[in-house]
């Protein structure tokens, strides 16, 4: 945990992180919007003081705390005579706990809709462990925490709120705990909750269901992968050799240490011990920076959770001797499926290849397959027999964070390897950035300090790749926070998006251009706001673009231009909108 909130203040990704952070920093600036997790968050950012370190590190906090909680309630509800070793219990707990920091995978570490949702999917979880039939505290408490789980995953994403209703539906008649009586407690909560959230951020009901609608339908025009018939799709993936080969040896391993620390044998204990260690001592030397070394085993590297998941099944059913088969309640199978489900429900939306983003939450598989242990933690009424499992989630979760720190996404460098402090927004947050990013940066701010830029000054953003420049800038990202290129209807949002947007603002608004770039909108968008460009502007100033910027190679030309006839632009945004 230590290492990953080191590194929290190391890097930036300038497309993804720079719109998280732009949308975080002031989401009332946009009235069209899927994922509401920009309201989410405000608050920790204002609290914060913008401080992006600080916003990282809650959130990996966060993450931690209720992996934390779910391991706990859900063991103790598997055996709740392990409640006798409190101390035991929360070491197991927080141990496998700390494979929530899975995620950073990829190290994008600032607080994002991925993120919210698996949250919300945690926070859900706990729910249903703790709900009942009846109507006792403890079980109300859990009924209102599901419809707590429900709105924000709501608000983070709505595909994964849609397939979750679903799914717990149909978990709760599965596991027997359907009761139309606290179920509208839940109902009422998550209802509730999301009509809060109406009035605060729309100001009325109709308006909020407007955002959310156009903001469907603008990942629709986009043409991203979003529509329903692309959402509902089974994709395949490819583990290489090496891969398979480690996940075999981790189901060896990790299934004999436990079976040998639950032995009463002398040799056994040691064994297990000297096994146990290892795992501990992957986990140290990563973590203490003494290795730098990747698997290479590419885009589906987070797979290897399976390494552990696998055992604690296996182990489950070898110590049980296969009473886990008949022993286990329909509650416990039902969660079981549903532990198994998760990841796909929490992927259920994405454009990408949905194995890559189900192995982020890949503590749920782990969870699954503990769920086998649950007789035998009965019959020897403790958890120790767990320590060889908690020390090998955490060298597996070394192992792919690791991965993430040495090669963060579209960043030039490993991040340890970085060493340039450099101060990012209006907040002046300090960053610690490889040398090219920081001049990159350096040269962007100073363009255009001396060109008379200040903070707070709409820009329109037709790189179609730098977010996290506007916020650096300060700029008020109109339109979109990331007014996104390199999609087939690219062109259209962002003249759907900036024609949203008042004619006062288009007028004084200044342009960040980049010619010939990978992902730049094309300028036609410019005459249908009532802007011609570059006629009505003048450039104040050109810096290049550093390599791997938005994930391509080779530097490009970027260019800042300032409004010269703004009264002229102002006149015919007007007419143009009202048809004259």
């Amino acid at each position: 945990m230590i290492w990953a909130m080191k590194y929290c203040s190391y890097g930036i990704d300038f497309t993804d992180e720079g719109f998280y952070l732009v949308w975080l920093s002031n989401p009332f600036l946009y009235d069209i919007s899927a994922s509401q997790f920009g309201f989410i968050y405000h608050p920790l950012y204002v609290a914060l003081g913008g401080n992006i370190a600080e916003l990282r590190q809650a959130n990996i906090l966060i993450n931690f705390g209720l992996g934390w909680v779910l391991v706990c309630v859900f063991l103790v509800s598997l055996a709740p005579e392990v409640r006798e070793s409190r101390l035991v219990l929360n070491t197991v707990a927080a141990g496998i706990g700390t494979s929530t920091i899975v995620i950073l995978n990829t190290w994008l570490p600032t607080p994002n809709y991925n993120g919210l949702a698996f949250q919300s999917l945690l926070v859900t979880c706990i729910g249903l462990i703790w709900a009942e039939r009846n109507c006792g505290i403890k079980s109300l408490f859990g009924w209102g925490i599901i419809g707590l789980g429900g709105w924000l995953t709501f608000m983070a994403k709505p595909s994964t709120a849609s397939a979750l209703g679903i799914v717990v539906l149909v978990f709760l008649v599965a596991s027997r705990k359907f009761s139309f009586r606290p179920f509208l407690l839940t109902l009422a909560t998550a209802v509730g909750l999301l009509l809060l959230s109406a009035l605060l951020i729309d100001g009325s009901v109709s308006g909020f269901v407007e955002r959310i609608f156009l903001g469907v339908d603008a990942g629709r025009m986009m043409g991203g992968g979003h529509t329903v018939s692309q959402m509902l799709r089974i994709d395949s993936f490819r583990l290489r050799t090496p891969g398979k080969r480690a996940i075999l040896l981790m189901l060896v391993i990790v299934s004999l240490a436990m079976i040998w620390a639950s032995s009463r044998r002398p040799g056994a204990a040691i064994t297990s011990f000297i096994l146990s260690a290892i795992f501990l001592a992957v986990t140290a030397v990563l973590a203490l920076g003494m290795v730098h070394k990747t698997t290479g085993l590419g885009e589906y590297e987070g797979i290897l959770i399976l390494g552990v998941a696998l055992p604690a099944a296996f182990t489950g059913l070898l110590l049980g001797k296969l009473s886990p088969l008949k022993s286990l309640s329909t509650p416990h199978w039902a969660m079981a499926v549903l532990f198994v489900v998760i990841p796909y429900i929490y992927a259920f939306g994405t454009n990408r290849n949905y194995w890559q983003n189900a192995v982020w939450v890949g503590i749920f598989w782990l969870l699954s397959g503990m769920t086998l242990l649950g007789p035998v933690m009965r019959e020897r009424l403790t958890l120790s027999f767990m320590l060889p499992l908690t020390l090998a989630t955490q060298a597996t979760t070394a192992v792919l964070l690791n991965r993430g720190l040495e090669q963060p996404q579209r960043q030039d460098q490993p991040l340890r390897l970085n060493e340039s402090v450099v101060e990012i927004g209006t907040q002046r947050s300090n960053l610690i950035l490889s040398p090219t990013f920081a001049a990159y940066l350096a040269d962007a701010k100073a363009v255009a300090r001396s060109g008379g830029f200040r903070p707070h000054t709409p820009l329109i953003d037709l790189s179609g790749r730098s977010p996290g420049v506007l916020y650096a800038l300060g700029a008020e990202s109109i339109g979109q926070a990331w007014t996104i290129g390199g999609y087939p209807g690219s062109l259209a949002l962002a003249e759907a998006a900036l024609k949203r947007v008042s004619c006062e603002k288009i007028a004084v608004a200044w342009v960040l251009f980049e010619p010939d770039g990978p992902n730049s909108i094309p300028t036609e968008v410019m005459p249908a706001l009532g802007a011609a460009f570059p006629g009505n502007y003048r450039r104040v100033g050109t810096w290049q673009a550093a390599e791997g910027i938005g994930g391509f190679d080779g530097r490009r030309t970027q260019e800042l231009y300032e409004p010269i006839r703004s009264a002229e632009v102002l006149e015919s945004c007007r007419s143009l909108r009202s048809g004259t």
